[in-house]
């Protein structure tokens, strides 16, 4: 069924959804608020566990670890109901597109005017558990068509992507952010990257001060990648998983495999 987007309260009750993202959600968001900042966040269900594909650039060993299932999510086994709401937005996205892009810019307005409230920064992030362009969140008025990165040209929006041609788009638009990330198998593209000034995000047992002769720094710390030194390594502790809660594989950098020749 098709909707209409006119106000909050009309969404809310056509798509049976109480939100479509939020502001500082979860733990790791809630850290901008140390920072003075608000992120505006939404979070999709990864792979093609809706029926459409959302991870372009996934393989059979990020998809077996993938954070969808980590956090709260993890604790969900019994009803279900975070993965259950993250296909149904997604299946949202892909069969009322609008509805959702006009759902976004609302959030993203409201989000700004509570930030400038309360004096603090705005960003937003949309890709939490799923690697879809930006360019695909858009609108048209009056024949025009806009894009959520063009609709707020002010505003810093940034994501992590496994997509290595999406990279294209920090050229593109001044105001969007990406750190590229390992997959379990694309370790010399990952090392191609860093040389260029590309930052690159991994998963490790342990976080090292420095890897294959870059600079690690701990990315549990804060999300906002905007911030950090180009050509950085962005260190993520493995966070364990509801349906594989003990198992690793390529996907996680194991300490053994910290002492290696410099690039």
């Amino acid at each position: 069924m098709k909707f209409d987007f006119t106000t909050l309260a009309q969404a809310k009750r056509d798509s049976g959804f109480t939100y479509l993202g939020k502001v500082n959600n979860g733990s790791k968001h809630y850290k901008a608020f140390k920072y003075g900042e608000l992120v505006y966040t939404i979070y999709l269900s990864p792979g093609d566990m809706s029926g459409y594909e959302v991870c372009a650039g996934r393989t059979a060993e990020c998809t077996t670890l993938c954070l969808n299932e980590s956090g709260h999510n993890r604790m969900d086994a019994k009803h279900n109901f975070i993965n259950r709401s993250r296909i149904g937005k997604t299946q949202m996205f892909f069969e009322n597109h609008e509805f959702f892009s006009r759902w976004v810019i609302r959030d993203i307005k409201a989000g700004i005017t509570k930030a400038e409230k309360h004096g603090y920064k705005f960003s937003v992030r949309i890709n939490n558990t799923s690697d879809i362009s930006p360019e695909l969140i858009y609108i048209r008025e009056n024949g025009v068509k806009q894009n959520i990165l063009q609709l707020f040209p002010d505003i810093q929006f940034y994501d992590y992507t496994k997509v290595q041609g999406r990279l294209r788009l920090m050229n593109k638009y001044d105001n969007y952010d990406l750190t590229y990330s390992f997959n379990g198998s694309n370790m010399e593209t990952c090392l191609q990257l860093l040389k260029a000034g590309i930052k690159v995000a991994m998963v490790f047992e342990k976080v090292p001060a420095e890897f294959n002769g870059f600079k690690v720094i701990d990315g549990d710390l804060y999300d906002m990648r905007y911030k950090d030194e180009a050509g950085t390594i962005i260190g993520l502790k493995f966070k364990k998983v509801r349906s594989k809660p003990d198992m690793l594989n390529t996907f996680v950098i194991r300490e053994h495999e910290l002492v290696l020749e410099p690039a």
